[in-house]
C-alpha cells in the first residue's frame, strides 16, 4: 500500500510542477466560438477517419441505427454487434449479459463497458458484474472494440469494450422530448434541454421509463437525471463535467422456469416478492489541455457511489440430490407445479417463507491523465499515447436472511426487528439475522503507452504496451459459523454466525504486451493485423473465501491475434471481413458470488481456443445510382468455435470451516440412459451459438419517411461445458435451441424537426429459450410493439 500512495504522491508532484511551466506559456485568450469537440478520452472516436487508426476489428452502432431502430436497452441494440453472443435475464436489459468471441457473458463481467470511456461498473475491479449499465436514450452511438486497439483500456479487455457516447450539447437553445409506449405496459419519456452561449455549452436531461415485463411480476422503474457542461476557457484550455443520478427499482429475479413450468406457460413467473433496489451517483470531471500544436494532455477524475440491495425469496427445487421427488419442506409458501398430478422430479419449485437480502455499497475513484504526442524522429512520423490511472474502490457487502410470518400466506417481507424483542433471537424458526458481513478496498494503477508509427505512406506500425497492478483487502466482521465455532463454544447451538473480523491482502500485477500493423489498400480502405494479450483479475467473488482468505489466484489471460480487411470499396459499399484465433488460460472455474458464498473453491483450471471469422457487409443500390432515396441492406456474420482444451478430475471443493477437500469426478455420468464422458476436453463453450446472422433492409425517402425490416439468427447453444443435450426437468442444462427473430420500425422525420414512429421487436412473438442461468430457463423477451413521437423545440 505504500508503494501505491508514493506513487500517487509523485504523480501529483509532478503534475504540478508541469502544469506550472507549462501554463505560463500558453494563450490567456479568450474565445468567442463554440466548445471545443474533445471531450476526453475516446475509444474510437467520432470521425468515420478514426476507425482507420484503431489496429483491430471495430464497429460503431451509429445514430442513424439508434434513431431508426429505438432499441429499448443496451442488449438490444448490441446483439447484432459481429462476434456477440447476449443472454436476457430481466425484462428491461437493467442486469446486461454481453460477451463477445465466445468469452462469457454472464452478467458481462468479462466486457468492459464504458460511458465516454469512463468506467461503468459500480465495482470495476473487485465486482465488473453489470448491476448498472448506461440508459441507451442518451447515447449518440455506441463502439465497440474486440482487437489490438484495447491495450489502451482495461482492466478487463478479454470479452471487448463497448463504449457508451452520449449526446453533445446542442449549439443553439434547444428543448427535446422522446416518449414512447407499448405492449406490457411499457412507458418511456426522455427530455433534455440545452444550449451553447459564448465558450461554454450545457444540457441537462430527465428519463423515466416503467414497465410491467414480459412475465409475471416483472415490473421496473427507472428514473434518471444528467447534467453536461463543457466550458472553454481559452484556446489551450476545456473542461467538461458531467453529473448523473440513476435510481431503479425492478422486480429482477435469478430464478427461471422448470421445464414443465415453461411449457405450460413461459410468462409464470415463481419469484413474485423479488426485489432490486439501485441508488447511483457519478461525477466526472475533464480537462482538456493542449500544450502545443503536437502535443496535449487529457486529464479526468471521476467518483461513483452507489447502493445496490437485492432481495431474493429462498426457494428449493422438487428434485431430490438422488434424482427422485423432493417433498415441500415445512416452510414452504407456496409451491409452483405444471399441473395437480403427472409432474416429475424437479417441475416443482417450492417457494420458502424465507428470502435473503443481499445488500451492498459501493464508492469508487480514479484520477487518469493521458498526454497525446506527434513529432518525428529521423523523418518518420510518430503519433503516441501515454497514460496512466489511479483507481480505488471501497465495498461494503452483507448478507441478512429474513423471514415473515404472515397467516393468510402473503409475503410482506417485513422485517422482524421489531417482533424480535417480544422473540427469543436463537429460536432457529425465525431467522432474522446477518449472515455474513465483508469490506473490500482495491487499489489499482494503470500506466500504458501505444505509438503508431509511419512506415510509409501506406504502412503504420502499432506497438503497445500496459500494466496493471491491483491490490485487494478484504475485511470480514461477521460469517457464517462452522463447525470448529461450535467445538471451541465460540457460538451458542442455535447461532449460524458469528462475529469475527479477520482480514487478508492479495496482489495481482501484469504486463499486457499489444502490436498492430495497417495497410491504407486505398484512401478508404485499410488490411489490418495484430496480436495483444487480455486480461482480467480475480474478483472478490473469486479471490477470497467466504471466510476472507485469499485464495492466490492467477489472473485470467488471453493471447489473440487477428488480420482483416476494412473500409469503403465504393461510395455504396461498406465491409469489414476479419479472422481471429484466441488462446484464453487461466480460467477460474466456478467464478460467481453464489458459488462463493456456497464455498466452491475455484481454482485456475480453465483453458480454451477460440476460432471465428466476421463479417459486415452495407451495400446501398441506391447509392449506386446517385438516388436521393437511401436503401442500405445490411449483412452481420459471425461464426465461432470455442471448445474446451482442458479437465480437471480432481476440482478441490471447500467446507464451512474453510477445510479444502479433493473430489474426485466419476469417468461417466449417466442421463437419460445414455453415458456421457467426464472429460470436457474438445467439448464446445457454453452460452457461445457457432453462427449468429443479422440482415436488415432499411429505406429512407428525402421526404422523411423511413422504414426497417430485420431478420436475426442466433444458433443453438450448449448450457454445460458437458455439452448436455437432453433437457433437464429443473430446467437447468440442455440444449440452447436456435431462434429466428423479425424485428421492424416505421416513421417519419418532418423538417419541422418533429417526428412518429413504430417499432416491433420479435413481431412473430416467438416463445423462447434464451438461458439456462442463473437458475432454470430464462424465456427470450416476448414480442413488443412501441409507437413514440419525439419534438424538437
Amino acid at each position: 500500500m505504500n508503494t501505491f500512495r508514493f506513487r500517487f504522491l509523485l504523480f501529483v508532484i509532478l503534475f504540478f510542477f508541469l502544469s506550472h511551466n507549462i501554463y505560463t506559456q500558453s494563450s490567456t485568450e479568450e474565445k468567442e466560438t463554440a466548445p471545443q469537440k474533445n471531450e476526453g478520452i475516446h475509444v474510437i472516436g467520432n470521425k468515420k477517419e478514426d476507425l482507420k487508426k484503431i489496429p483491430g476489428s471495430a464497429y460503431i452502432l451509429d445514430n442513424k441505427y439508434l434513431q431508426e431502430a429505438s432499441p429499448t436497452d443496451p442488449m438490444e441494440a448490441l446483439r447484432r454487434a459481429p462476434g456477440a453472443s447476449v443472454r436476457f435475464q430481466d425484462a428491461a436489459g437493467l442486469t446486461p449479459n454481453i460477451g463477445f468471441r465466445g468469452v462469457s457473458n454472464e452478467e458481462s463481467r468479462k466486457t468492459l463497458i464504458l460511458e465516454d470511456g469512463i468506467l461503468t461498473s459500480l465495482s470495476p475491479y473487485g465486482q465488473p458484474e453489470s448491476y448498472y449499465s448506461p440508459s441507451i436514450e442518451r447515447m449518440e452511438r455506441i463502439e465497440v472494440i474486440k482487437g489490438s486497439g484495447s491495450i489502451l483500456f482495461g482492466p478487463n479487455t478479454i470479452g471487448g469494450i463497448v463504449n457508451f457516447v452520449t449526446k453533445r450539447p446542442p449549439v443553439e437553445s434547444t428543448f427535446y422530448t422522446k416518449n414512447v409506449g407499448g405492449e406490457n405496459g411499457y412507458l418511456s419519456t426522455y427530455n433534455s434541454y440545452g444550449k451553447s452561449f459564448g465558450s461554454s455549452a450545457f444540457e441537462v436531461s430527465l428519463l423515466r421509463k416503467q414497465g410491467n415485463g414480459f412475465r409475471n411480476y416483472q415490473n421496473f422503474d427507472v428514473t434518471e437525471g444528467n447534467v453536461k457542461w463543457i466550458q472553454d476557457w481559452n484556446e489551450n484550455h476545456s473542461t467538461t463535467i458531467k453529473l448523473g443520478y440513476h435510481m431503479q427499482n425492478a422486480q429482477s429475479t435469478y430464478l427461471g422456469l422448470s421445464q414443465g413450468l415453461f411449457w405450460k406457460d413461459p410468462r409464470i413467473n415463481p419469484a413474485k416478492y423479488d426485489e432490486k433496489q439501485l441508488n447511483r451517483s457519478q461525477t466526472v470531471i475533464s480537462h482538456n489541455w493542449k500544450l502545443t500544436d503536437e502535443h496535449s494532455i487529457i486529464i479526468r477524475g471521476y467518483v461513483s457511489q452507489a447502493e445496490r440491495n437485492w432481495a431474493r425469496q429462498d426457494f428449493l427445487s422438487g428434485k431430490s440430490d438422488e434424482g427422485g421427488y423432493l417433498n415441500p419442506p415445512t416452510d414452504t409458501l407456496r409451491t409452483y407445479s405444471p399441473g395437480i398430478i403427472g409432474n416429475r422430479p424437479g417441475d416443482s419449485i417450492y417457494m420458502q417463507e424465507t428470502y435473503t437480502s443481499r445488500d451492498q455499497s459501493f464508492l469508487v475513484g480514479g484520477l487518469e491523465t493521458k498526454l497525446e504526442s506527434k513529432f518525428s524522429t529521423f523523418g518518420i512520423k510518430h503519433e503516441t499515447d501515454l497514460g496512466i490511472r489511479f483507481h480505488g474502490e471501497n465495498n461494503l457487502t452483507q448478507t441478512n436472511v429474513k423471514k415473515t410470518d404472515d397467516p393468510l400466506g402473503y409475503l410482506t417481507k417485513a422485517s422482524l426487528q421489531e417482533e424480535s424483542l417480544t422473540n427469543n433471537l436463537l429460536q432457529p424458526s425465525l431467522p432474522n439475522f446477518n449472515l455474513n458481513r465483508q469490506e473490500r478496498k482495491i487499489e489499482a494503477f494503470a500506466s500504458y503507452f501505444q505509438d503508431r508509427i509511419q512506415l510509409s505512406e501506406n504502412w503504420k506500425l502499432i506497438p503497445g504496451i500496459r500494466y496493471e497492478e491491483v491490490r485487494q483487502k478484504a475485511i470480514t466482521t461477521r460469517r457464517q459459523a462452522t463447525q470448529e465455532d461450535y467445538r471451541l463454544g465460540a457460538v451458542l447451538p442455535n447461532d449460524v454466525s458469528v462475529n469475527r473480523r479477520s482480514s487478508s491482502e492479495s496482489r495481482t500485477h501484469i504486463i499486457l504486451p499489444g502490436i498492430g500493423i495497417t495497410y491504407d489498400i486505398t484512401k478508404k480502405f485499410i488490411w489490418f493485423s495484430g496480436a495483444h494479450k487480455g486480461f482480467s483479475p480475480p474478483t472478490f467473488g473469486t479471490s477470497f473465501s467466504p471466510q476472507g482468505n485469499d485464495y492466490r489466484l492467477k489472473p485470467e489471460t488471453s493471447t489473440n491475434y487477428e488480420s482483416g480487411i476494412r473500409g469503403d470499396l465504393t461510395s455504396y459499399l461498406y465491409t469489414e471481413l476479419v479472422g481471429y484465433k484466441m488462446y484464453f488460460r487461466d480460467q477460474i472455474i466456478n467464478v460467481n458470488e453464489v458459488g462463493g458464498e456456497n464455498g466452491i473453491r475455484p481454482a485456475n483450471t480453465g483453458y480454451s481456443t477460440h476460432t471465428g471469422g466476421e463479417a459486415v457487409v452495407v451495400w446501398d443500390p441506391a447509392k449506386m445510382q446517385k438516388s436521393e432515396w437511401r436503401v442500405p441492406i445490411e449483412l452481420i456474420y459471425s461464426r465461432i468455435e470455442a471448445k474446451s482444451r482442458s479437465f480437471n478430475p480432481f476440482p478441490v471443493s471447500q467446507t464451512s470451516d474453510g477445510r479444502e477437500l479433493i473430489e474426485i469426478l466419476p469417468a461417466y455420468t449417466v442421463n437419460n440412459y445414455q453415458f456421457i464422458s467426464s472429460d470436457t476436453t474438445g467439448n464446445y463453450l457454453p452460452y457461445v451459438p457457432k453462427e449468429t446472422i443479422t440482415t436488415a433492409i432499411s429505406v429512407s425517402s428525402p421526404q422523411g419517411y423511413y422504414g426497417r425490416l430485420e431478420y436475426q439468427y442466433i444458433g443453438k447453444q450448449y448450457s454445460d461445458l458437458l455439452n448436455t443435450k437432453d433437457e433437464s426437468e429443473d430446467g437447468n442444462k440442455g440444449i440452447i435451441p436456435k431462434v429466428e427473430l423479425w424485428n421492424t420500425s416505421l416513421g417519419y422525420r418532418s423538417p419541422d424537426k418533429w417526428s412518429v414512429f413504430i417499432n416491433a421487436k420479435n413481431i412473430q412473438d416467438k416463445q423462447y429459450v434464451s438461458g439456462r442461468l442463473p437458475t432454470g430457463i430464462q424465456p427470450g423477451p416476448f414480442r413488443q410493439v412501441n409507437v413514440g413521437f419525439t419534438l424538437e423545440l
